[in-house]
């Protein structure tokens, strides 16, 4: 036990003796020894984060009562021993490992002294001040925390002394967040209760066994479908009773959750509180009579409306006891620096706010604290309340301004103060994506060149360790392993990009610990302009071809374009040179047109064109450009050798032959890309590639799965070349890697020589297969493309 045999100390220091029952919303203490048992100071130089980031999912039950049983302990706490409580799977906590962290409600009594409340994940984690209680017979001691929760789905929990602790949900952080779920937090600064006033409220006390309902959506800052409210409750208590507040969404059932108020004085305590769908929460009172103060710090958005996530954490920002500090002033203002310091992100990885444990370290008077952004105007709110030569502990959520720190104002004779860290909100940054001009973001129609583009991918600092920087050029990362994010500056990774023909994306990903995208950006532009280029159909006109013939067109080989993934193409088929009387006319289709059996007679020669249609901008516009017509003769001896032939080319998942070895669930066979279980293959443009010096043909199929559970992904990959039939050129065995994302897998370095091969046709086609709870099959084609290899 740190702080020993203190409860009379603490009273005969601080206290002139009271026959009247006490219960604390926080502790009321004086020995200043007691807060330098809390938590030495941090370095600033390593983020201190004990769980991923996530966004707030309201929630309420009790997982810990010592006294009664609940959570497996029927004793009270011992000191200095912690305590492992199961959370996950109770209080409406999920037990799939989807939980990052908890909000809780600790109330703390029947102590044999005074001392803190700490918790963390586990044994190998720092630990976070959860609250101060006192040792005073018969009071209780309240106030919200938040702890991250182990891999097990515990959490730890220690009190200094014996005491009875109780654990009440207020709702948990997810593990990670896909940026559409609800529950990311906006912070929001506003006095929306003021029962003595009026405001928000009748103008009237509330009495025992009352409630009063609060509107937070609408008029507030706070939009209609927000989930939930972070707010400040100030019991104002003019009696010698104690009691308890109990907030919740209006309409719900009231919880057992208590937040305690101290008698004859005014009592702070955060509470992170759930909104019904008219946007309002009840706040019920007890025992006693108290007028009541309601401060809007924040509130938590609906689905996919975005919002910050949270990081749990530890560490100790600022204490004004500490070496070269002073206590804070009456009525003066300090600003305290949080970024980059107590192992919180730097400013510029994204962080908007920090939810603190703000400890009064010996109340100069009666008095109060605000804080608030650094830089922003002081809002008309109240942080912490106390009284003359008490220590007391108050949780706030306040937004940091753009220097990294926050400002803190007593309203109170000289008072020190201690400020710990229970976490962060962070908006990771999105990187940002540069190249060389005329290839700027959006750039359409752009030259070739022979020279390669420069181009570079800027970093935030990173919100939250383990985070990762990646960089994929047409869906090939330009590293085989992503690169590590700096915890103090940004991140910078410079690549190339081949400046041939057609479509360059782009894509910059910051990743979590476990390979997740937290913040993409994209840059894309197109190197040639299609519309303006000289165009090649297949079949080859000096050559004979089978009664169901494959229709192809593309840019010539030599030509700086391609035509874009998306260009429609309807082919016309006659018996005429100007293509009257047409045969048959396709739908738009995206490659190749199989002509139907039976339309076509042996020894004869037929005509035929497409008219394609394809964007010619990033705004939307588009063109429409007609073929040559070419022509072709027929010979019913030949069978058509292309492995599309008979495929419908629509680039629809609804389209296609299914492919079932054993029967086994699968995909369908479509140009381009299929989906197949939790899966998409997709099977790039075949290309000429710059390492071998133009020589090689080359393409990297892309499996991308949602679930990151896939497992056993394999690609075959076979290349099929055009010489007056088509003949297969080689094929490649599986070679698959994990891709920047961990839902990524591309089957790498599937290339062939093209041995003389100048101006003709290529076709890629991937056959796949995962394992995800059972085996699933697909096959996808490229894009028919016609090449100049060598040139």
């Amino acid at each position: 036990m740190l702080f020993g045999d203190l409860g009379g100390l603490v009273r005969s220091l601080l206290h002139t003796p009271r026959t009247r029952k006490r219960s604390f919303a926080v502790a009321t203490l004086g020995a200043l020894a007691l807060i330098g048992s809390l938590l030495v100071t941090t370095p600033a130089h390593a983020l201190n984060d004990t769980g991923t980031g996530g966004v707030f999912v309201p929630s309420t039950g009790r997982v810990l009562d010592t006294a009664k049983g609940t959570g497996g302990f029927s004793t009270p706490m011992e000191a200095g021993k912690y305590r492992t409580i199961k959370v996950a799977g109770l209080a409406g906590l999920p037990d799939d490992g989807s939980v990052g962290a908890v909000s809780l409600n600790a109330t703390v009594g029947s102590s044999t002294g005074a001392g803190t409340l700490f918790g963390r994940p586990d044994a190998d984690s720092g630990r976070t001040t959860m609250l101060i209680y006192n040792g005073v017979s018969g009071e209780y001691t309240s106030n919200s925390a938040t702890v991250a929760v182990g891999s097990d789905g515990s959490i730890q929990v220690m009190t200094e002394t014996s005491a009875r602790l109780i654990l009440d949900v207020q709702g948990y952080y997810t593990a990670n967040t896909d940026g559409t779920a609800a529950g990311g937090f906006v912070p929001v600064a506003k006095r929306i209760v003021d029962t003595r006033s009026g405001t928000g409220a009748s103008k009237a006390v509330i009495a025992p066994g009352k409630s009063i309902d609060v509107q937070v959506t609408g008029a507030n800052g706070v939009p209609t479908g927000a989930s939930g409210a972070v707010v400040n409750l100030v019991a104002i208590n003019s009696t010698d009773a104690d009691g308890y507040l109990t907030p919740y969404a209006t309409g719900a059932t009231k919880p057992a959750n208590s937040l305690h108020y101290a008698p004859s004085e005014s009592t702070s305590i955060q509470a992170q509180v759930p909104l019904s769908a008219s946007g309002q929460f009840t706040i019920a009172n007890s025992s006693t009579t108290t007028n009541l103060i309601v401060d809007l710090q924040g509130y938590f958005t609906a689905a996919g409306q975005g919002g910050a996530v949270f990081t749990p954490s530890y560490g100790r920002a600022y204490d004004s006891r500490a070496s070269g500090n002073t206590a804070l002033a009456e009525n003066e203002t300090r600003s305290i620096q949080i970024a980059g310091t107590a192992g919180v992100p730097v400013m510029g990885s994204g962080i908007s706010a920090v939810v603190l444990t703000l400890i009064v370290a010996h109340g100069g008077s009666n008095g109060y604290a605000d804080a608030w952004a650094d830089g922003a105007t002081k809002p008309n709110t109240t942080a912490i309340n106390f009284q003359t030569d008490e220590i007391q502990t108050n949780t706030i959520t306040v937004p940091i301004g753009k220097n990294g720190k926050i400002s803190l104002r007593n309203a109170a004779k000289a008072t020190n103060y201690v400020v710990d860290v229970q976490g962060w909100y962070a908006d990771p940054a999105t990187p940002t994506i540069s190249c060389d001009q005329p290839y700027s973001d959006g750039a359409w129609g752009v030259a070739a060149s022979a020279n390669p583009i420069n181009c570079s991918a800027s970093f935030p600092a990173a919100s939250e360790t383990g985070q990762t920087a990646s960089v994929s050029v047409d869906d090939e990362p330009v590293a085989d392993d992503p690169t590590l994010l700096s915890e103090t500056t940004r991140t910078a990774i410079k690549f190339t990009v081949d400046a041939v023909g057609g479509e360059h994306v782009i894509n910059a990903d910051v990743l979590d610990s476990t390979g997740e995208p937290v913040a993409s950006s994209s840059y894309r532009f197109v190197v040639g302009d299609w519309a303006k280029s000289s165009m090649v159909g297949l079949p080859d006109p000096s050559t004979a071809v089978a009664l169901t013939p494959v229709l192809a067109v593309a840019t010539e080989g030599d030509a700086a374009s391609v035509l874009p993934e998306d260009a429609a193409r309807v082919y016309t088929l006659s018996t005429q040179p100007d293509l009257g009387n047409p045969i048959v006319v396709s739908e738009p289709l995206r490659d190749s047109f199989t002509v139907p059996e039976g339309l076509l007679e042996s020894g004869q020669t037929y005509y035929w064109a497409a008219q394609i249609t394809a964007p010619t901008s990033y705004s939307g516009a588009t063109a429409s450009v007609n073929t040559p017509i070419w022509s072709f003769t027929t010979d019913k001896a030949l069978q058509e050798q292309d492995p599309t032939a008979g495929e419908d080319s629509d680039a629809s998942t609804d389209q296609g032959v299914t492919y079932t070895p054993s029967g086994v669930t699968s995909g369908a066979m479509v140009s381009r890309q299929v989906v197949y279980g939790p899966c998409t293959l997709k099977v790039p443009y075949p290309h000429t590639r710059k390492s071998g010096n133009w020589g090689t043909v080359g393409v990297k199929p892309i499996t991308t799965c949602s679930p990151r559970a896939v497992l056993n992904y394999d690609h075959t990959t076979m290349y099929y070349t055009y010489a007056y039939l088509w003949t297969l050129a080689a094929d490649t065995t599986n070679d698959s890697s994990h891709g920047a994302r961990i839902s990524q897998h591309i089957q790498t370095n599937v290339v062939v020589p093209c041995n003389g091969k100048k101006k003709t046709w290529w076709l890629g086609q991937t056959t796949s297969q995962i394992t995800y709870g059972r085996a699933y099959y697909a096959v996808a084609s490229s894009v028919h493309r016609h090449l100049d290899c060598g040139a």
